[in-house]
């Protein structure tokens, strides 16, 4: 398995969110999606990197976002979350948990990714959208932007690991 540097994962955010925020932001489908896509970055962090430096990788990327979208503090609050349960999450769905290092769609395998990635991301939206909401009124409508943006996240995520995951097949 090849490392991956922490520069160059610092790279890696510093260009999705330069792609994220300008540009993915402002795209919505039908007033109920929304595509956060930096979060398939934090999914997808060397699983061996300690959780303390995961969760504050999570807050600072999410203050980013928060910084950028006037939403102070939503973003980082979900993103520390998920950056917390990631590897337990991990642990559940994937046997072979610890012969993991890189998470992407060839080690974990299709169905893998999406079984770790859309209840993450689920979990993720569903922090966002209840406490921009300020509670759990308009349950209904938020659950379904929930629903739809994390459909829609997923598959943003899904097919950008697919481009730029290595695969053995192409060597």
């Amino acid at each position: 398995m090849n490392r991956v540097s922490i520069k160059e994962q610092i790279l890696n955010l510093i260009l999705l969110l330069l792609v994220q925020l300008p540009l993915v932001h402002r795209i919505t489908l039908f007033d109920k999606s929304f595509g956060f896509f930096y979060v398939g970055f934090l999914l997808l962090l060397p699983r061996t990197w300690n959780r303390s430096y995961l969760m504050v990788i999570g807050f600072f990327s999410g203050l980013l976002v928060d910084v950028f979208t006037n939403t102070p503090g939503i973003h980082a609050s979900a993103s520390v979350f998920i950056m917390f349960i990631r590897n337990f999450w991990l642990n559940i769905v994937n046997d072979d948990f610890q012969e993991l290092t890189n998470l992407n769609t060839e080690t974990l395998k299709k169905t893998g990714f999406i079984y770790f990635t859309l209840p993450l991301i689920f979990i993720h939206h569903l922090l966002i959208f209840f406490i921009e909401n300020g509670g759990f009124h308009l349950f209904w409508m938020v659950l379904s932007k929930v629903f739809f943006s994390t459909i829609f996240s997923g598959v943003i995520i899904f097919v950008i690991n697919l481009a730029i995951a290595p695969n053995k097949r192409r060597a």
